[in-house]
C-alpha cells in the first residue's frame, strides 16, 4: 500500500514539489524519455504524463539534479506577477530579463544550475537568476 501511495502521489506530481533531483530514463542518445518509476525484468516504468515502458536495453537509469544544471524549471503558479531574472544570484543585482505570468501552461526553462537558492536560465536569449522559491524544477518538462 504504501509503495502504491508514493506512486500515485508522483503521478499527480506531489513528488516533484521542492524537489532537487529525480531519477530519469534516458536512451543511448541520452534524450529523457520519462521519470524512472521502477525496474522490471526487461524493461523500466516511467512516468511522462501517464505510465509508459521502455525496454532497460538502449536505455538507462540516471539521477538528475538542479545544482548539475539538468531539468527544467518553471512559473510557480502559486505566484503572481512577473518574475524578475537577475544579472547575479541577489536582489541587489541588475534586472536583466522578465519571465510574466504565464495565462494558462507555463513555459519550461532549461535549468542551468542552482546555487545558494537561485536558478541559473535562459530567458530571451539572456542568462541570469530567478529566487529558487519562485519557481519549480522537475527533470523534464511536461507542459
Amino acid at each position: 500500500m504504501k509503495n502504491f501511495l508514493a506512486l500515485a502521489m508522483l503521478l499527480l506530481g506531489f513528488g516533484m514539489m521542492n524537489a532537487q533531483s529525480m531519477k530519469m530514463v534516458v536512451d543511448s542518445q541520452g534524450n529523457v524519455v520519462g521519470r524512472y518509476v521502477k525496474t522490471n525484468k526487461s524493461t523500466y516504468s516511467i512516468t511522462v504524463q501517464d505510465i509508459a515502458t521502455v525496454p532497460k536495453r538502449g536505455h538507462k537509469v540516471v539521477t538528475y539534479r538542479a545544482a548539475k544544471g539538468q531539468g527544467v524549471v518553471f512559473y510557480d503558479q502559486t505566484r503572481t506577477g512577473s518574475l524578475n531574472v537577475r544579472q547575479r544570484p541577489t536582489t541587489n543585482s541588475p534586472v536583466v530579463a522578465q519571465i510574466p505570468h504565464p495565462e494558462g501552461i507555463p513555459d519550461c526553462y532549461q535549468c542551468l544550475g542552482k546555487t545558494n537558492g537561485w536558478y541559473k536560465l535562459e530567458v530571451d536569449g539572456v542568462v541570469g537568476y530567478v529566487r529558487g522559491d519562485l519557481l519549480e524544477w522537475d527533470g523534464m518538462c511536461t507542459f
